[in-house]
């Protein structure tokens, strides 16, 4: 008799299982569905935002290329109205100066142009240096600054290099022997 009810026991034991086990594998199913219907939602969404990132690159991409045409068009122009401000400068200056145009002579950097007044009629009697501004600002780079201090202080020199001769004293001065005293 004790061995019915060991079996008895067993088989409501094993009902019990098999009830659970059928109610877990019921919830497993209801969950993989669950989220296999959500990676779908999941993939939906990607793809919508994909798209709306796609479009907004897009448009971000028409702004800026405008942007970027309008700014080199403006730059271009300023670069033209420069070169031509820089060629009409001599017949401006002309004016002011009284400096013929056939004078001028363009340097371009470090500045753009050297004048020498009167050296058409033979007669030079200054010698000018202008740099020429024509965009909106009339502000010396750091360079120009210099430049025009060593001409305002005088520091500025006249120097004649004779090419055949300084040639030769290069070609002596290789062919002497050099000593190095080392200590």
């Amino acid at each position: 008799m004790l061995e019915w009810i060991l079996l008895s026991i067993l088989l409501v034991l094993v009902i019990i299982l098999f009830y659970r086990y059928s109610i877990l594998k019921a919830s497993y199913s209801i969950l993989v569905r669950q989220a296999e219907a959500l990676k779908g939602q999941i993939e939906a969404l990607q793809g919508q935002v994909e798209v709306k990132a796609q479009l907004l690159l897009n448009e971000w991409k028409e702004k800026e290329e405008e942007r970027i045409r309008e700014d080199a068009i403006k730059r271009s122009m300023h670069t033209i109205i420069g070169k031509v401000g820089e060629h009409l400068a001599p017949i401006i200056i002309f004016s002011k100066y009284g400096i013929n145009p056939k004078d001028f002579r363009f340097i371009g950097t470090p500045v753009d142009f050297v004048a020498f007044k009167g050296l058409s009629e033979g007669s030079l009697t200054e010698i000018y240096f202008f740099e020429i501004k024509s965009g909106e600002t009339k502000v010396l780079t750091e360079r120009e600054k210099q430049i025009k201090d060593a001409i305002e202080a005088k520091r500025v020199r006249w120097e004649l290099i004779h090419l055949p001769s300084e040639i030769d004293n290069l070609k002596t001065e290789s062919q002497t022997p050099q000593t190095t005293n080392y200590k």
